[in-house]
């Protein structure tokens, strides 16, 4: 009970004071008796490592009950204990009600104290344990979320705004190592002034610099009794903090043959939290707590930039492909790149979502990846094709779809623009006859985009088609095959040369 043997004894009368405080010590307690409320009040909100609270009722200025009250509020754990030689039905009915855990009557017998004590301090052992275990749990539910997102701004937001939950802040930051390794730059925040939301620190300058360097978290409940930090944070406003590195992993399978690469940085980022919203200085408790949110953080975030990295290599794959293919037809060389760009082009124009852009640039680009499973003597036939060779052809988005289906990072919405591109407004294309709002506006810009780059491209059997011949054949089909907003639009981007500048 090392840590839970802190009492402190609140009576006015100081032979009582002084009886509790011999026979407590004796015992082997750290006890500190104070005769009013308003001292006992300060000594809580300098020390958070008081277990057991006694107090009489029948005071001076501040009473037994207004004391327990306002005790809960700074340390609520504190199991507060009644003395009094006043004892009625209503008065431990009041002491119970505030909070109390016990009272004895005085004149008291030393053996009432020692046994009041005795339950209180396992009172506050299994509120301790409860209160631990539910940390933990919520902790532990948490990091399931954390290693769900596989976007590493996201990621980050969900984990700060987690970190001030847990710890009750209203301030704080992530600030990612860059990849040369020489400065942290704020990738998330919260409460921030715009100037420090954007900024950016030298590694071994500041406070997040002086954690990056030493790679160890830094506690402080009060930064004006730590002379050495205060230079560090000369711009922080907050006198108590906490930062804390999230460092890289090491796979327990690696072990063996890891090695380390001193070249490469060793700190993903540093966690920085301040300003407790009920004006307290963070704990030890609050760095333990920080600490495992952290630890699942960076495991998380190497996760994510893991993922990425061989999502990323899958698609150079899928693009190579897809440009290998165009590459045996010097006829449709660069168009899947040209449909890809002037199909971001609409869409910003249009003012379509952060989100379908993406889809867009991914999915534009691999539309006709489908057309691996066409014979290249049909693909690149010095002539018209006949009706069975269309239908061959015909198959592509399919084709395409049932190749790209089994990558699990790309969408419905990057699937759609592969098996739908040729797809009418009026439910006249291939392959499924998708009409109207069945078809996502993504896929609306790429019909457009894609019949137009297969009008203005040369064949072998025909030059490409003039602007002003296009142009017209756009408006003839608009809201039958071609949306007719997206159409306009395209055709304004036409004659304005927007098109033509573009490339």
């Amino acid at each position: 009970m090392a840590e839970q043997s802190k009492i402190l004894v609140v009576d006015d009368e100081a032979v009582i004071r002084e009886l509790m405080h011999e026979f407590l010590r004796d015992e082997g307690y750290d006890v500190k008796s104070v005769p009013c409320g308003s001292a006992a009040l300060q000594l809580l909100e300098e020390s958070d490592e008081y277990v057991i609270l006694f107090t009489d009722i029948m005071m001076p200025e501040m009473d037994g009950i207004t004391l327990i009250r306002e005790a809960r509020k700074i340390r609520p754990a504190t199991i507060p204990i009644v003395m009094t030689g006043f004892a009625t039905l209503e008065t431990a009915r009041a002491a119970v009600r505030e909070g109390a855990y016990d009272y004895v009557l005085k004149p008291f017998s030393l053996s009432e104290i020692k046994l009041a004590v005795t339950n209180a301090q396992e009172r506050y052992r299994l509120t301790s344990e409860n209160t631990r275990l539910r940390d933990v749990s919520e902790l532990l539910a948490d990091s399931e979320q954390v290693a769900q997102y596989r976007d590493e701004r996201k990621l980050l937001d969900f984990v700060l705004n987690i970190a001030l939950r847990r710890l009750g802040a209203k301030r704080g930051s992530i600030m990612l190592a860059c990849n040369d390794g020489r400065q942290l730059e704020v990738a998330a925040s919260v409460g921030l002034p715009d100037e420090a939301a954007h900024g950016s620190v030298e590694i071994g300058k500041g406070i997040s610099g002086w954690v990056a360097e030493h790679g160890r978290p830094l506690l402080v409940e009060d930064i004006k009794q730590n002379p050495d930090m205060s230079s560090l944070g000369r711009h922080l406003k907050d006198a108590s903090f906490i930062s804390i590195p999230l460092q890289k992993k090491v796979p327990i399978d690696d072990l063996p043959q890891y090695r380390l690469n001193v070249d490469e940085p060793q700190i993903l980022a540093v966690l920085n939290v301040c300003q407790k919203e009920d004006g307290r200085h963070f704990s030890e408790s609050d760095l333990k707590k920080l600490s495992i949110l952290a630890n699942h953080a960076s495991i998380a975030i190497q996760n994510v930039r893991l993922v990425r990295d061989v999502e990323q290599a899958h698609l150079s794959t899928l693009t190579s492909m897809a440009l290998l293919l165009e590459a045996k037809d010097q006829y449709t060389h660069g168009h899947s790149e040209r449909v890809r760009d002037l199909s971001l082009l609409t869409a910003k124009k249009l003012g379509l979502s952060q989100e379908d852009i993406k889809v867009l640039e991914l999915g534009a680009g691999l539309h006709d990846i489908g057309k691996i499973g066409v014979n290249d003597s049909v693909l690149n036939k010095n002539g018209r094709l006949t009706e069975e060779e269309w239908e061959l052809v015909r198959t592509h988005p399919l084709v395409g779809y049932d190749v790209l289906s089994p990558v699990k990072f790309l969408s419905k919405g990057h699937l759609a623009l592969v098996r739908n591109h040729h797809e009418r407004l009026d439910g006249n294309g291939y392959p499924d006859g998708l009409s109207g709002d069945q078809l996502p506006e993504t896929v609306r810009i790429i019909t457009v985009v894609d019949a137009y780059d297969a009008m203005s491209s040369s064949r072998a059997y025909r030059k490409g088609m003039p602007t002003p011949i296009i142009i017209e054949e756009l408006k003839r089909s608009s809201g039958t095959q071609f949306d007719k907003r997206i159409a306009k639009l395209f055709i304004e981007m036409l004659s304005s040369g927007d098109v033509e500048r573009f490339f």
